[in-house]
């Protein structure tokens, strides 16, 4: 995918770069319609929280260390997007730092959580985006049935037994990439967002919801809670709250 980048300062520079698709079927809870802008606004938080990724396993005294390598890969897979591709958007840095672009952003990087948070679980992304709350409560089922017999018949003690939900975990590095995005989430809310919201008064409770939510979800996915209470907030809280508060639209 070929991003050029306008300014006014140095022309235009075309730069290749790639990015997955962020919004998929119509199906899922909320396709929020995304430009050039908000895409490589994604991408470079996507970029920004693998580097801190490795930054934070090679800095790690514990296992950590060895999801290094999960990391690196994730860059790579990118690269190798951007290599392959051959569509082409326009990237204009007069109208690339807006409300609405970090706005969708930011639905982008919701998202994103689910869909690292439910591969950790071993629970498909289209489920994530979904709002199928039984079928999520099905499959976190099975998982924890499957947990508990594998706990029951292992050899370990109970002190070193973890809580059911990390027993749960089966990709350590996306549930770290899924805490990494949450985290990172309400930093921009926090320097980017909340200060650049002009009429407050009109959308003080969606505002407030939404910071509220953003919270929530990085305690949440902390604590390592249920797939279902991640999509809960994700798709009851935090993207309704940024539609009201920035106006987002839907794609149609």
């Amino acid at each position: 995918m070929i991003f050029c980048y306008k300014s006014g300062f140095i022309g235009i520079l075309i730069i290749p770069l790639s990015l997955v698709t962020f919004n998929g079927p119509d199906t899922y809870a909320h396709n929020f319609d995304t430009d050039d802008n908000s895409t490589f606004l994604t991408l470079i938080n996507l970029i920004l929280i693998e580097n801190r990724l490795i930054n934070n396993s090679l800095t790690s005294n514990d296992n950590n260390q060895s999801l290094t390598f999960d990391y690196v890969k994730n860059i790579e897979d990118i690269v190798d997007d951007i290599i392959v591709s051959e569509d082409s958007f326009i990237v204009d840095s007069d109208q690339f730092y807006n409300n609405t672009v970090i706005a969708t952003a930011m639905a982008n990087l919701a998202d994103e959580v689910l869909r690292n948070y439910g591969s950790a679980f071993g629970i498909p992304s289209n489920v994530m985006l979904s709002m199928d709350f039984t079928k999520i409560a099905n499959l976190t089922e099975d998982n924890t049935n499957n947990a508990t017999l594998s706990n029951n018949h292992s050899n370990q003690s109970t002190g070193n037994l973890r809580n059911s939900s990390d027993n749960l975990l089966i990709d350590r590095a996306d549930y770290y990439n899924s805490r990494e995005i949450s985290n990172r989430m309400v930093e921009i809310y926090n320097s980017d967002l909340d200060d650049s919201i002009s009429d407050k008064t009109n959308s003080s409770l969606s505002r407030i919801n939404l910071e509220n939510a953003l919270n929530e979800l990085s305690a949440e996915v902390s604590n390592i809670s249920s797939p279902m209470k991640i999509m809960e907030i994700v798709h009851a809280k935090i993207h309704p709250n940024l539609q009201l508060t920035f106006n987002l639209t839907l794609k149609r």
